[in-house]
């Protein structure tokens, strides 16, 4: 399965590089464990990472050194592997802890207000949320602060309004635990309670590619469109 996980990462850092490539500017990239693999890739890739600059998709409210940080995540296990003196911006922008909440979320709305990232890439749940959006339902328009009554920290994340605009989307899902919930995205599965996935799926205005694992894949889901690592 790890020789799977190396191939969607390939795959995923080889769309990544065409985009930005194309459009540099402002991207969003995810914590978590599943984009390790792609993160590797795209070390070692050499682009002029100059005119990047790099966001996390959503973050905890924890400092950087946390385990749990997305943005600490995203320094250890890309900004500081790519071997070149060219590196991307890494934007630590999301609060370090709850006193500065209301400041960092200031701050990224400004952010935001003229600068709609060119890219995202995303993760999903296998509830099927994803960037840290629960619900498709909050009306907040650059990004919010929430705590799940399970969760210890308390996290912010930009909006799903913002999400909507994004030209390019890549979702990259690997786990069998995934699989169910993307066999439902794909199949347009009608549910009582669309998960953020499906809703960004289908109401984004950018292009988007799906790039999983064998273990997430669905069963005889066809090629096209959406990319399927096997």
């Amino acid at each position: 399965m790890t020789e799977s996980k190396e191939a969607a990462g390939k795959a995923a850092s080889r769309v990544f590089k065409s985009e930005v490539s194309q459009n540099p500017g402002l991207v969003l990239l995810p914590g978590g464990r599943s984009p390790i693999s792609f993160y590797k890739e795209l070390a070692g890739d050499m682009l002029n990472w100059n005119e990047i600059s790099i966001m996390a998709t959503d973050d905890r409210v924890v400092p950087l050194d946390n385990v749990h940080s997305n943005t600490g995540m995203i320094q250890r296990e890309f900004i500081d592997q790519i071997n070149q003196s060219s590196k991307p911006q890494l934007i630590k922008i999301f609060p370090e802890n709850e006193l500065n909440t209301r400041d960092a979320l200031a701050a990224i709305k400004q952010r935001l207000i003229n600068n709609v990232p060119r890219i995202a890439v995303l993760g999903m749940g296998s509830d099927g949320h994803t960037a840290g959006i629960f619900s498709e339902n909050n009306m907040e328009k650059y990004c919010y602060h929430f705590k799940q009554s399970y969760d210890p920290f308390e996290r912010v994340t930009i909006s799903m309004d913002i999400f909507l605009k994004i030209p390019r989307l890549i979702f990259l899902i690997f786990g069998k635990e995934k699989k169910e919930m993307l066999s439902k995205v794909l199949s347009a599965q009608s549910m009582e309670d669309n998960p953020p996935t499906i809703f960004l799926l289908k109401n984004g205005k950018g292009t988007k590619t799906i790039i999983c694992d064998t273990q997430a894949a669905p069963d005889g889901f066809p090629i096209g469109e959406t990319e399927i690592i096997v």
